[in-house]
């Protein structure tokens, strides 16, 4: 078989793999981490804007908490959060808000290098 082939598979079930983890993280774990934040004044702001729950709701206040987990010493300086705030979550829920996100940055790598091999090549797609 041919590793075009097998690297297409292989990125193909990564994709439904990051996937799963986004949804999974976004549905069933935002809630939670978000009652961690009940007094921030930024995430309810946030909550308030973004209340209907749909997916893009949820995505934009997923990205809120995952931005002050991954950057927390950026947003602790301006003010937004606390370190008594980023401290009472476990270390689990942190990692369900930070991972998706790495998780995306290597599918983005992955596709980059997907297509650059299939130009480099001149692959055709049947």
């Amino acid at each position: 078989m041919d590793f075009f082939l097998i690297y297409s598979v292989v990125l193909f079930v990564w994709l439904f793999f990051v996937l799963g983890v986004l949804i999974f993280a976004k549905y069933i774990k935002l809630d939670e981490v978000e009652s961690y934040f009940c007094e921030n004044e930024k995430v309810r702001e946030n909550k308030g804007f973004w209340r209907r729950n749909q997916w893009i709701d949820r995505q934009y206040r997923m990205m809120l908490i995952s931005d002050f987990f991954s950057d927390s010493k950026r947003y602790v300086e301006a003010g937004f959060v606390t370190e008594v705030e980023l401290a009472s979550v476990p270390v689990a829920l942190k990692r369900w808000m930070v991972w998706p996100n790495y998780l995306l940055h290597i599918l983005a790598v992955g596709t980059a290098v997907w297509v650059f091999w299939r130009w480099w090549c001149d692959i055709p797609i049947p």
